[in-house]
């Protein structure tokens, strides 16, 4: 079984996510009404299992969705969206406890599932630094490229690329991203020897900055070379295809960027597709932390990002941000990286460096719904814009 919160606002989401159970036509109404409540899917029940489960919901002011034909056995299995308060999904699931058919195991599934959602993330310790979570961070971005769709060319000579960093440091960032190969739609790979003649001089003017710093590339070659000079974080466009890369973020204690993406850069907007972005984007985490830890890797070092615009339509990308919150079920810290993004310019018909306002509300919206980094190119705009977001959230303003 596997179990994903839902985080639906629209009465269209709902519906959708409805229609997908198959519950009887005549209930969608119903069930629309209760999408205010806490939403949990639950995926792949035997028929009596969520008969069971929908019956001790009901005892206790709950309700569960399931398929239409559950109640008369014509179908083996149906998928479930439980709707209530968490409380009564903790009654529920203590009631179950006792129960055969699988039932049994979901107390431990649920309390684990609600701990994470209750609770930041754990902070992480790395060798020259601690990212703790307590407040939006900032990841500035440092393209040393000659073709990056936001800044090619800007940063490829290493005084700039200097100035920029120290820049970005006084602007507010937590962290500085540095790369040196462009994953814009088309883009093809740069051979390693060129990355590494580009960050060099980046290298060894980040050794002298009092910041934590993250080598973005898909080659464990250049990862090495930038774990070797401090980098403390592992990012990457790969979609933890290449475990080369999360083995020797573990070999420096660093921590590893799980990133999600359909394709290679070169191909990924080429007709993108999914039957329902959502769930597959809930499995692809859901799979992939399973492999990484049982590879040895440290769990607690795995950052997750649902890679805005990588293999994405515009309707994939806003949904990534607008149910950010379904991730949180992890408890990985979340990166998010919508700065001046394609899909902004296509909701709004907007260029590429006229995006700052939208990616702002991006940056807002995100850290709303959970983000814990936000990958920027506007380092103080973004910083003042999270500072004043993360103030009202927390009502701690002076008078």
């Amino acid at each position: 079984m596997l179990l994903r919160p839902l985080v639906v606002i629209s009465r269209e989401e709902c519906e959708e996510e409805l229609r997908r159970v198959e519950v009887d036509h005549s209930c969608i109404d119903v069930f629309i009404e209760k999408r205010d409540s806490f939403l949990l899917k639950i995926t792949g029940l035997s028929t009596p299992a969520a008969n069971i489960l929908k019956q001790i919901a009901i005892s206790f002011g709950a309700d569960v969705a399931v398929h239409r034909e559950v109640i008369t056995g014509k179908v083996d299995c149906s998928d479930a969206i439980f709707m209530g308060t968490k409380r009564q999904l903790r009654r529920t699931v203590l009631a179950l406890s006792s129960q055969p058919f699988g039932l049994a195991g979901l107390e431990r599934q649920v309390a684990e599932l609600l701990s994470r959602l209750d609770k930041l993330p754990a902070a992480i310790d790395l060798p020259l630094g601690r990212l703790t979570f307590d407040r939006p961070l900032i990841m500035g971005v440092l393209n040393v490229t000659p073709d990056s769709f936001s800044d090619g060319g800007l940063f490829l000579e290493p005084d700039a690329a200097r100035r920029r960093i120290d820049e970005m440091i006084e602007q507010g960032a937590d962290i500085v991203d540095v790369g040196a190969e462009s994953t814009r739609p088309g883009s093809d790979p740069v051979p390693v020897s060129e990355q590494l003649r580009r960050l060099s001089s980046i290298f060894d003017h980040l050794q002298t900055r009092h910041v934590l710093w993250s080598i973005d590339t898909t080659d464990p070659d250049v990862a090495r070379a930038a774990l070797d000079k401090g980098a403390s974080i592992v990012n990457n466009v790969s979609g933890g295809t290449n475990p080369a890369l999360w083995q020797l973020a573990g070999e420096y204690c660093a921590a590893f960027v799980l990133m999600h993406i359909q394709g290679t850069p070169k191909i990924m907007q080429q007709a993108p597709y999914y039957d329902d972005f959502n769930a597959e984007l809930f499995r692809f985490f859901s799979t992939k932390l399973g492999e990484i830890e049982a590879s040895g890797f440290q769990r607690d070092r795995v950052i997750l990002d649902p890679g805005i615009g990588f293999g994405k339509r515009v309707r994939d990308s806003t949904a990534a941000i607008r149910r950010l919150g379904e991730l949180r079920a992890f408890g990985s810290p979340i990166l998010l990286g919508a700065s001046r993004k394609s899909f902004l310019g296509k909701l709004l018909g907007l260029e590429v460096n006229d995006r700052l306002e939208a990616s702002l509300a991006s940056a807002v919206l995100a850290f709303a719904g959970g983000a814990n980094i936000l990958r920027v190119h506007d380092v103080s705009q973004t910083r003042k814009a999270l500072d004043a977001a993360a103030a009202i959230r927390s009502a701690n303003g002076e008078e």
